[in-house]
C-alpha cells in the first residue's frame, strides 16, 4: 500500500463527499425533501459547544472527514470483499451506510426516527438516493486494495 494509492483513494472520498451534498440539496428539484447534512452534522458534532449556532463549515469538515475515513474503508478493507464491478462494489456500499445510517446513526444518535421518519415521510429516499450516489462516485473512481 503507498501513499499515492491513499491520496486517490482519499482524493475520490472528497468528490464523492461533494457529490453526496449537492445531491442532497437539488433533491428538492425532484419533489423530494432535501437533506441538509452539513447543518444536521454541525447541530450534532458542535451543538454543545457553541453559544450560538455553530458554524455551517464546521458541519461540511465533519462531512467530508467521513467521506474519506469510509472511503478509505472501502478502498483499503470492504471493496476487495463486495461482489461485482466497481460501481457496483460501491453502491453496495453506499446501500449498507444507508442502512446503518437509517437503523443506527438516525434514530439513535441525532433522535430523527428510523430513517430520518421524524424529518419528513420521504426523508429516507432522499438519504437513499444521496447514499447511492456517493457509493457509485466511489466505486466508479477508487481502486481498490488487492491482497
Amino acid at each position: 500500500m503507498t501513499l499515492q494509492l491513499l491520496l486517490h483513494i482519499a482524493l475520490v472520498g472528497v468528490l464523492a463527499t461533494y457529490c453526496h451534498l449537492v445531491g442532497a440539496l437539488w433533491l428538492k428539484s425532484l419533489g423530494l425533501p432535501p437533506l441538509d447534512l452539513s447543518r444536521a452534522m454541525a447541530d450534532y458534532t458542535y451543538g454543545d459547544s457553541f453559544s450560538d449556532p455553530p458554524s455551517y463549515w464546521a458541519g461540511q469538515v465533519v462531512i467530508y472527514f467521513n467521506g474519506v475515513v469510509f472511503a478509505l474503508f472501502y478502498g483499503t478493507v470492504a471493496g476487495p470483499f463486495l461482489p461485482g464491478p466497481g460501481v457496483i462494489r460501491g453502491a453496495i456500499f453506499g446501500l449498507i451506510l444507508f442502512l446503518l445510517s437509517g437503523l443506527l446513526f438516525s434514530p439513535i444518535f441525532i433522535d430523527k426516527g428510523l430513517f430520518l421518519k421524524k424529518v419528513h415521510e420521504q426523508a429516507w429516499i432522499s438519504a437513499l438516493i444521496v447514499h447511492l450516489v456517493w457509493g457509485i462516485v466511489l466505486g466508479w473512481l477508487c481502486p481498490i486494495l488487492t491482497w
